[in-house]
C-alpha cells in the first residue's frame, strides 16, 4: 500500500468512527497520530471541522479522544503554517 493509500484509508476510518462508541474511536485517533506524516493542511481543517460540526461524538471517553485530536490538528496545522510562512 503506498502512503496515498493509506492516507485515504485513514480518513475513511475517521469518518467511520466519528460519533460512534466503540474501540474505534481510540484506534483510528491513534493511528492518524501515528501516522501524522501523511496528512496536509486540508486534511488537519477536515479533522477540525468535522469534528466540531458532529453533534454528537459519543460517551465522555470518546469526546475526550475526540478532542484531542482536535487539539493535535491544530497543533499540526500550526506547525504547516509555521514552516510555510517562517516568522523573520
Amino acid at each position: 500500500m503506498n502512503k496515498q493509500d493509506l492516507r485515504l484509508t485513514i480518513l475513511g476510518c475517521f469518518r467511520y468512527s466519528l460519533g460512534r462508541m466503540t474501540y474505534m474511536v481510540s484506534h483510528s485517533c491513534g493511528i492518524i497520530k501515528d501516522n501524522s506524516d501523511l496528512f496536509n493542511e486540508q486534511d488537519w481543517k477536515r479533522f477540525i471541522e468535522e469534528i466540531e460540526e458532529k453533534s454528537d461524538l459519543g460517551m465522555p471517553c470518546d469526546i475526550r479522544m475526540w478532542n484531542e485530536l482536535k487539539e493535535f490538528s491544530r497543533e499540526k496545522l500550526k506547525e504547516l503554517e509555521e514552516n510555510h510562512y517562517p516568522k523573520k
